[in-house]
């Protein structure tokens, strides 16, 4: 199965993050390494194509999609850090909770410091899940269950592409 850009809704540029629309949405990232792992993971292909909205992460994706005359041509690369700064600014505004599922507890640790200085008005919850290639169905209960528990206004997941998007997905 191809991945076909011309039917993916792309965020065209950084202005563009701000229209996107409130409520629960999932948000994933396309950069080459993305486009090509699609290009022979048929589940990854979906989940990319699936989601609420693409954000290009890279100029080769912003290249393909003038060339290949994509429904959407983005103007710019927005890097996924553009994206947290976005979310994370926007929440912290209002105050919430956000909560971040994936990565050792180590790591987890030094985020939830980092974002207590940063980003003051923004509580942090946190969940570090086995580090396999794949979870069993006790091991998505409980992440499930620790996501439900803390109810949080902004979920990210980090467990790099594609397990990320496939996770979110299914």
């Amino acid at each position: 199965m191809l991945l076909k850009l011309k039917n993916v809704s792309l965020v065209e540029n950084r202005q563009g993050l701000a229209a996107l629309p409130e409520g629960k949405l999932l948000i994933n990232t396309i950069n080459a390494h993305s486009y090509n792992t699609a290009q022979k993971d048929r589940l990854f292909a979906e989940a990319l194509q699936q989601g609420d909205v693409l954000i290009p992460d890279g100029v080769s994706i912003v290249k393909a999609c003038r060339w290949l005359d994509a429904r959407s041509k983005p103007t710019e690369r927005i890097a996924g850090w553009n994206l947290f700064e976005f979310e994370m600014n926007k929440l912290d505004r209002t105050g919430g909770k956000c909560f971040f599922m994936g990565s050792s507890e180590k790591v987890l640790a030094l985020i939830k410091r980092r974002v207590k200085v940063d980003y003051p008005n923004i509580e942090v919850e946190t969940y570090s899940p086995p580090y396999k290639p794949e979870f069993s169905e006790e091991d998505n209960r409980a992440i499930v269950e620790a996501i439900n528990k803390a109810n949080p206004d902004l979920l990210w997941i980090g467990m790099t592409a594609p397990k990320q998007e496939k996770w979110a997905y299914t």
